[in-house]
This record gives C-alpha cells, sequence and structure tokens, in this order.
C-alpha cells in the first residue's frame, strides 16, 4: 500500500511543464500524501514522464521492492498502489515462461505480467490496485484500477498534460483548483453522497471508474472498461451454492493474510467481521496460517445502547486463536480537528460514521497496527440492508409468486417489526420510482431542497444520474444491489476507508469485496441473499452455523454506527460551532442556499432532520479549506 503520482505529456515532443521545476512539482505532490508512503519515497523522471511515489512497506521490505520500478531493460516503469493478494501464483506462472525476479514484491509481478501479457495483465490479478505503467518502447502510458474501486485514482487534464495521484489534494496543490462541480454539490446536499460516474467535488478533476483503465497512445486518451459486474453473467452450474461460497470465503481471508508485517483485525461484534475471525481461528488451528495468536481491535463506546464490546467479548472466547483489544474512542470534541479531517478526505462527509472510522484508525496507529481486516462489501454483495431491500424484494415477490409474497409481508410485519404503511410505502416507491436512488431522492429532497435556491437546484438536478439503473435488466432485487455496488454507495464508504486509514499509514483489507464473491452474489438464487425478512441468508447458513447465535440470528442491523448522531443538536461545543459556521460572511454570501433559512431550522431541531444541517456543514467547510469560489 503506497501513495503514487505522476505527469506525462499528452504529446510527444512537447515540453512538460515549461514554466515549472519538473521535479519539484513532483516533490510537492509526494509531500502532500506522504502520510501513504512513510516509509520511503521516490521520483522517476525520463523524457516527457515523470513518477513519484510514497512507500509503505507490506510485502519484501528490502529497499529493492522500492518505486518507481523500471523493467530490467529500463524501458519500462511502474509506480502502483495497492496488493495483488494471488502474486504468488501469478509468479509462479510466469517463472515457468522464463521469467526471473529479482524482488518477493507483488510490484515486480505486475511489472513483469504487464511484460508478457500486456494490457490483459489486469485479468490475471486477485487485489485491490491503482498503478501507472510508462512503456517507453511504444510511448505509451497504461493505467490501470482494480474491479471494485478499493484504490483510488485521480487526474486531470492540464498543460497538455495528464496529472494523477492517489489523492486529489496532491493535484490541488499543483493547480489550486477553485470552482466546485455544482452536479456534485447538488448530489451531495440532496441525497448525502456522491454518485460513482468519474465525477467529482472539483470542476477540473476527474476519478478514474472501478475496473477500468487509462491509456495514452499518439496523443490520444481513452479509457476501457476490463470488468464490470453484470446481473447474473455468472453461473455455477452443479455447485453446491453453500459449499463454493464457504471455499470462496474461506480463500479470500487466507489471501489477505499474505504480508511481511503483522495483521490485525477490525471487529465490531456483527456478522460480517465474526465471520472473518472464526474463518482466521480456524485457518490457525488447522495450521494453514503460520501465526499463533492474531489481534482483533474494536472500537468501544462506553455507555452507548448500540454498543457492541459485550457481543464481540463473548464471541473471543469461544475462539482459540483470537485476542481482543478494546479501543475507546473519544467521542468528545468532535469538531476540534474538523477542517482538519476535510481537507484530508478531500470531500465532504457523508456521515458521522467516517469521523468514528477516522478516530478508529488514529487508536490503531498508536497500538502500532499497519494492516488490518475488515468486513466491508457484504451488506452491498450479499443484500444487507434490510430496510431498503424490503420493498424491492417484496415487490418481485408479488409479481413472480403472489403466495410467497404473502407469507413475505406478514413475516416482515411480525418478526422484523416493520409497520404494514412502511412495507407498503416501500414497495409503492420501488413500483413508481424503480430504484433505491429515486427512494432517497423522494426521502430527502423534501427535506434539503426548501433550503436551496431554486436557480441552483433547476441548473443540477436534471443531471442526477439515474439512466444507469434503468439500463439493467433482470428483477428490481438485483438491480437495486448492482445500482449500490456501480453507481452509487459503496464508492463513498470505500473513499473514507482509505483516506482515513492511509491517513494513519494504515492499510484496510476487505475479504468480502475478492472480485470472484462479488460475482459468486450475482450468481446464486435471490432467496439465498434474502428470504423471510433475514438478510445474507448464504453466510448466516455457513458460516454462520460456527458463530454464536446472538451473532448468526441477530436481525437487528446496526453497521457502523456511532453516538455522534444526537452531538449536533445536543453537545453545546458542536452547537456553538455550528452556529459560528452558519453565522460566517463565508457561509451566508453562498448563492447555493437559502442561509436565513437553513439558520432558522437549526434553531428548530425538534422539528426539523438533522442531517441537512450535516452536509451544509461539511459543505461550507470544504469550500473554506480549499478556496472553493463558485458556490
Amino acid at each position: 500500500m503506497c501513495g503514487i503520482n505522476g505527469i506525462v505529456a499528452l504529446e510527444q515532443g512537447k515540453e512538460l511543464l515549461p514554466s515549472r521545476n519538473l521535479r519539484s512539482v513532483l516533490n510537492l505532490m509526494n509531500e502532500k500524501i506522504s502520510h501513504r508512503g512513510p516509509d520511503s519515497e521516490g521520483i522517476f523522471i525520463k523524457n516527457q514522464v515523470g513518477f513519484g511515489f510514497r512507500r509503505l512497506s507490506i510485502i519484501d521490505l528490502s529497499t529493492s521492492a522500492n518505486q518507481p520500478m523500471l523493467s530490467d531493460n529500463e524501458d519500462v516503469v511502474l509506480v502502483f498502489n495497492g496488493e495483488i493478494y494471488n502474486y504468488i501464483e501469478v509468479k509462479a506462472v510466469l517463472m515457468a515462461k522464463g521469467y526471473s525476479f529479482r524482488t518477493d514484491s507483488d510490484t515486480e509481478v505486475i511489472l513483469k505480467s504487464y511484460l508478457e501479457y500486456g494490457d490483459e495483465c489486469v485479468n490475471h490479478f486477485n487485489g485491490m490496485w491503482a498503478f501507472a505503467i510508462y512503456d517507453f518502447r511504444k510511448q505509451r502510458l497504461f493505467c490501470s484500477r482494480d474491479r471494485m474501486g478499493v484504490k483510488p485514482f485521480y487526474y486531470t487534464i492540464q498543460d497538455n498534460a495528464l496529472f494523477f495521484s492517489s489523492e486529489l489534494k496532491a493535484l490541488h496543490a499543483v493547480f489550486n483548483f477553485t470552482k466546485a462541480n455544482l452536479n456534485k454539490v447538488y448530489e451531495y446536499l440532496a441525497y448525502g453522497y456522491r454518485i460513482n460516474d468519474g465525477d467529482t467535488f472539483f470542476e477540473s478533476c476527474f476519478e478514474l471508474l472501478p475496473g477500468t483503465n487509462l491509456i495514452i497512445e499518439n496523443g490520444q486518451l481513452s479509457q476501457r472498461n476490463y470488468w464490470r459486474l453484470k446481473e447474473q453473467m455468472y453461473t455455477h452450474n452443479g455447485l453446491n451454492y453453500q459449499d463454493e461460497y464457504t471455499r470462496l470465503f474461506e480463500s479470500a481471508v487466507k489471501l489477505r493474510y499474505r504480508s511481511d508485517v503483522p495483521v490485525a483485525l477490525l471487529l465490531s461484534g456483527g456478522l460480517d467481521s465474526s465471520s472473518i475471525a472464526k474463518v482466521t481461528d480456524d485457518l490457525i488451528e488447522s495450521g494453514e496460517l503460520a501465526q499463533n495468536e492474531i489481534n482483533a481491535y474494536i472500537a468501544s463506546f462506553p455507555n452507548f445502547e448500540d454498543d457492541e464490546t459485550a457481543i464481540a467479548r463473548e464471541f473471543v472466547k469461544t475462539c482459540k486463536h483470537i485476542k481482543l483489544n478494546e479501543l475507546q474512542i473519544n467521542t468528545k470534541n468532535v469538531v476540534s480537528d474538523f477542517d482538519n479531517l476535510i481537507y484530508d478526505l478531500d470531500h465532504p462527509l457523508s456521515s458521522f460514521a467516517s469521523v468514528v472510522h477516522n478516530n478508529l484508525m488514529k487508536a490503531c496507529r498508536q497500538e502500532g497496527i499497519k494492516v488490518v481486516l475488515n468486513g466491508q462489501g457484504s451488506d452491498e454483495a450479499f443484500a444487507g440492508y434490510d430496510r431498503y431491500i424490503s420493498g424491492v424484494h417484496l415487490l418481485d415477490r408479488l409479481l413472480s409468486n403472489p403466495r410467497s409474497f404473502t407469507q413475505e409481508f406478514w413475516y416482515l410485519n411480525q418478526k422484523n417489526n416493520y409497520s404494514i404503511p412502511f412495507l407498503l410505502t416501500q414497495m409503492a416507491k420501488s413500483t413508481l420510482n424503480q430504484s433505491y436512488a429515486s427512494y432517497l431522492r423522494a426521502k430527502y429532497q423534501e427535506k434539503s431542497i426548501p433550503c436551496l435556491n431554486p436557480d441552483f437546484v433547476d441548473k443540477s438536478r436534471s443531471h442526477y444520474v439515474s439512466e444507469y439503473y434503468f439500463s439493467l435488466k433482470g428483477d428490481n432485487f438485483n438491480r437495486y444491489l448492482l445500482n449500490v455496488i456501480n453507481h452509487q454507495g459503496l464508492n463513498n464508504i470505500l473513499h473514507y476507508e482509505d483516506v482515513s486509514s492511509m491517513q494513519q499509514s494504515i492499510e484496510i483489507r476487505s475479504p468480502f469485496m475478492d472480485y470472484r464473491l462479488v460475482e459468486f452474489a450475482f450468481s446464486i438464487p435471490n432467496e439465498l441473499k434474502y428470504n423471510l425478512g433475514r438478510t445474507k441468508l448464504i453466510q448466516r447458513e455457513t458460516i454462520g452455523k460456527k458463530l454464536p447465535d446472538n451473532i448468526t440470528n441477530n436481525r437487528r442491523k446496526i453497521g457502523f454506527k456511532t453516538p455522534f448522531s444526537g452531538y449536533i443538536s445536543n453537545d453545546p461545543n458542536v452547537k456553538a460551532y455550528v452556529f459560528d459556521v452558519l453565522n460566517s460572511t463565508s457561509f451566508r454570501s453562498k448563492g447555493i442556499w437559502k442561509a436565513d433559512r437553513i439558520v432558522e431550522r437549526f434553531e428548530n431541531t425538534a422539528k426539523y432532520p438533522q442531517f441537512p444541517f450535516w452536509r451544509v456543514l461539511n459543505l461550507e467547510i470544504w469550500s473554506k479549506v480549499y478556496g472553493i469560489d463558485n458556490l
């Protein structure tokens, strides 16, 4: 895990940055992402190519694995951020083809794979990555981002050159972008998240989409999609679904323990992280993992009703090789470092969870942790969001099997305590709006838009991207899941997890983000994901059988819930901080919102929901921190 930067001329023969020193610019970009790689730094400059790199040493700790890395003939150069978990297997195939290796790193495996397979090398990798390769033999740049978009790749076109980085702040440091992308601002204020369409909050900066390659050749920039998750394009004929799920999940966990530094677990007391811990315990017990003990860390919130520490304590007692460490998270002085946090994340925060995740990563760093496994991704692939999935599931049942619909409806009403009006409303929204995105639009716009100026709304709202959802085929259930994974939701979570962990020089690995598991999720019947109000059913019926009943059969979806949710209205320090922001000249001079109405509603929080204030607060601070001048 590292940080990468680069500058590549779009056309041969054109001087790169004629008015600036190229090495100085790369040094500046490296400085801005130094937290991503405290172990070493590197810069490569040749002709119209400049690469920068910061290293966090995880695999092959020797200096021979430093980057930028050159091929044996020094005609191909690579910078790479991430991990290729199956690098040992890929390396063995390459060695059988006659390739020799001077390091034990996965970086060299990428380089030699490119030499052998060209652009198709990415199809051989199982991992998370963002990398750039310049091939001087062909005068060609080849960049790639992993299938799920775990690792970031941002870029901008300026001065007839491509500038790229692992973080937007490195690009901002070079060009001091001051224009916000107003469509992204509207999405955030109205819906609470940023749609995954390649745009960022900065008008001139873009994000390479997951599963996509970027190429510069003959002065032309192009993007080519090499992997795209589609509904039911995968088949597992003749396989036992439960056995295959268990095999894939155990393989995903085992691969993510490949490291030359200790690996720890993040535990929550929920189904996903407990499943990873249990498989870990079994792998150690069977001798498949050469460790005696794994440290697990849980964020503890004393006196918080949804704190799951007690559940985790009881679960760990059933394991032989898992040691639980409780990290008490400071829930006071939330605003003391708020400006810095938003600067670190480059974006306005999507939720309070990003605040507590940042604090958890700080606590982990104090423990000396460098690599952790977490349970991210299961809810998105295997239908863990019960309240939102219930409507589309019931609609599909009504259309395909009315008898099972009646049973399911009764079960959700009686067992999950969902009221009949709630379920009918969820179904109606699924019927009329056809997407979770539209559901959020209906739910949030009515509360957010009254605080926005009509001109801003009219200019921006038509750009809301729902075409992707309507292009999907198949039932509403899988269309919903695909929409969350490919287009909205997951990208925001992965963003704040990557940045907040790398701010503390910590690598996060997510077994549920293994592309084989995600493909498998779209090859099984819906009833193995969601049935009779039970989410992630195949997980509960496989790994879940090894877990305590209060974890496997817990119907209460807590997620990464934190005690911050009442702070805006209840904590006097936070309330004073928000009032200062809302009464500032900067806030009141912005043309996108009605400042007086927002202040009025904030003073009456008992009547109005808090989430619009959270977004307004974040956006105002983000615009101040980054010098945005078009709001």
